[in-house]
Formats: C-alpha cells, structure tokens, sequence
C-alpha cells in the first residue's frame, strides 16, 4: 500500500499542478474576453475630464486585427536619465536638498552635478516588448532609438517631417530643451506619442555629444549655471508640459500612499501622473485613492478624485499623446498591460493609416 501511494503521489501532484495551470491560462484568456469589464471607467470622473464612449472604447479595447498595415514605430531609451542616477545628480541632491535654504549659492560638489552618458540601445524592457511587437505584428517597423538621437533630430527627416508614425517613451524624467522642442514637434505634425513611465520632462539637461556627459540645468529643485547652484522649482516645464502632454508629476519629497481600486495590471504605486488638462480624454482611470499627507486633515482622509490617475489620451495640433499614468516599467512583462499596449498601437495605427 505504502509502495503504491508513493507511486501515485507524484502522477496526483502532477495532475494538480497541471489542473492550476490551466485555470490560471483560462482565467486570463476570459479576463481579455470581458474588456468592457477589465477596463471600466468609473462614474465619479470629474465633470471636466472627458471619458471615451462606448463605442470607441469598444473599438480600442476590442480591436481587429485583420488588415493589419505597416507603421513605424521607435522606442526611446532615457540614456540622461539613466545617467544622472549614476552615482551623480541624487548624490547632490542627497547632501543639500535639506541643508540649504532658496537664496544661498552652492559652490561645493558641483563635479556632482555632471555625468558621463552611456550610449546603449538596449535595456530589458524595450528588449521584451520590441520582441513580442516582432512576433505579434510582423509587418511594423520597430527602431530603438537614444534621447541623443532625439536631440540631434533622428525622429525627422530632412525636409523636416515625421520619420515614425508613433514614438514610445520610456522613463524621459531628464532631457535637454533641443530633445523636448523636438518631441513636442514631433507629436505637432501628426505623430502618436505613448509616454508609458510617468515624471516626463521633469529636469533640463544640458548635452556635450563630444564629451559624452550630461549637465543639470534646472529642476528637481535646482538649477545650475556652470559656476553656482540654487535652490528652484522642481518640474522645469511643468506648466508647458500639461498643455500639450496632459499630466504632470503627483508624488514628490512628500510621501504619498495611494491605491487603486481599478488596478487591471496589478500594478503596486511608484510613481505616478496626474491629468491637468481639461481636454484629456480618459482611456482608463485606475479610481486612485490619497492618503493625504497632510496632517490638517483627518487620519485617513483621501483625495478621491480630486487628482485623477488615469490612462488618457490628449490632442495636440495634428497628432496625440497617450500617457500610462503609471511605472510601467514594473509591469511591462504582464499579460494584462501587455495586450493593453497593443490595443494602443493598433488604435494609433488605426488613426495613422
């Protein structure tokens, strides 16, 4: 007996785990079936915010995929970014975010305010969805591109028109005034821009393409001549940036606990956008809940609404952004977000075709 129970134990455990597998598969396959479910906008946006209408969320969240036509798309890694995290900027930011009050002239560890840049065409993220693009949508045109490339312009061709139907952003939180016009430009004549990371376009950088380095010109707090540092603002261009992306950043210095209550992609908070544009068209609105920060209010009162985190989408002139509202570098690899992306660059298609 005890020989036979050790036998069938394994072939049961087998079983089980085989039985697990197929309902978690089942599961997901009926979670994309029911999108006018997974992707709900709750009732309680403010007035002001548009929410797309059924028909048209049918369509971006239901797409068909006959037909499918050729579009170009670029990827643009944030290699500024990823340089002023390097042992730099944050190290500055560290040592006199406290002790220095606006008005005083910072004249020490200024060499910390300089970086030298990687120039690199692959990270894991952008690798992973170039990759399932490449096997869904065989007939796109994917190019990964560097924020040096768009500063020099890469993203138009001579005559001055768009080189790429669509442009995905990752985490752009640093970038020069050239990058920035260029971007803007870019989604003026016609483009699609998907800004998937939140905190775009927070600081200004200066570029040496010769030395290959980075240089803080203002934001996160500070700003920098060459000579001296001040304290100043935080978002450099925070009130340009809502006119024509939709979104500023919501969490800084202040700690923020926020939940999601419509949370498809089982994403946990880090940091976040919020609208600020009456014109954004709500895509998905995660229902967010603040716990306020500030001690005038009750312990647990929430700002229910009161800055919406939201998939959007925002016109300007002849093209559109789409911002995530969210990290999504946390959760690029998920089944959910995943076919969400791509029910965003078919709808672009859709729109640029």
């Amino acid at each position: 007996m005890k020989r036979l129970i050790a036998i069938l134990m394994p072939m049961l455990m087998i079983f089980i785990l085989g039985q697990l597998h197929i309902l978690v598969v089942t599961s997901q396959h009926r979670i994309y079936a029911q999108n006018s479910t997974m992707y709900s906008v709750v009732p309680s946006v403010p007035h002001k915010f548009e929410m797309l209408g059924q028909e048209q969320r049918q369509r971006l969240f239901s797409p068909s995929f006959q037909d499918i036509k050729h579009i170009n798309i670029a990827f643009v890694l944030p290699i500024f970014t990823n340089a002023a995290y390097h042992n730099s900027f944050y190290t500055f930011y560290k040592i006199y975010q406290q002790s220095i009050k606006s008005g005083v002239n910072i004249t020490h560890n200024l060499n910390l305010l300089s970086s030298n840049v990687i120039l690199t065409k692959s990270d894991p993220e952008t690798r992973y969805l170039t990759k399932h693009l490449a096997l869904r949508f065989p007939s796109f045109h994917v190019d990964i591109l560097t924020d040096a490339d768009v500063d020099g312009g890469s993203v138009f061709f001579t005559n001055g028109t768009n080189k790429y139907d669509t442009l995905v952003l990752r985490h752009q939180e640093y970038v020069t005034q050239q990058e920035y016009d260029n971007l803007k430009k870019f989604v003026a004549n016609g483009g699609t821009m998907i800004l998937l990371d939140s905190n775009p376009f927070y600081a200004l950088v200066g570029y040496d393409r010769i030395m290959q380095t980075i240089t803080l010109i203002k934001g996160h707090f500070f700003a920098f001549n060459g000579r001296t540092a001040w304290k100043s603002v935080n978002e450099t261009l925070a009130n340009d940036t809502s006119q024509w992306t939709g979104s500023n950043f919501l969490c800084f210095l202040t700690p923020c606990r926020i939940t999601f209550a419509d949370n498809p992609f089982g994403y946990n908070q880090r940091e976040e956008q919020y609208l600020t544009n009456s014109n954004d068209t709500i895509l998905l609105n995660y229902n967010a809940s603040i716990l306020s920060p500030y001690p005038i209010l009750a312990k647990n009162a929430t700002l229910d609404h009161e800055r919406v985190i939201a998939a959007y989408q925002l016109d300007y002139k002849k093209g559109r952004v789409i911002g995530l509202g969210i990290y999504s570098d946390d959760i690029y690899f998920k089944h959910n977000f995943v076919m969400f992306f791509d029910d965003l660059l078919m709808e672009t298609r859709k729109i640029n075709s």
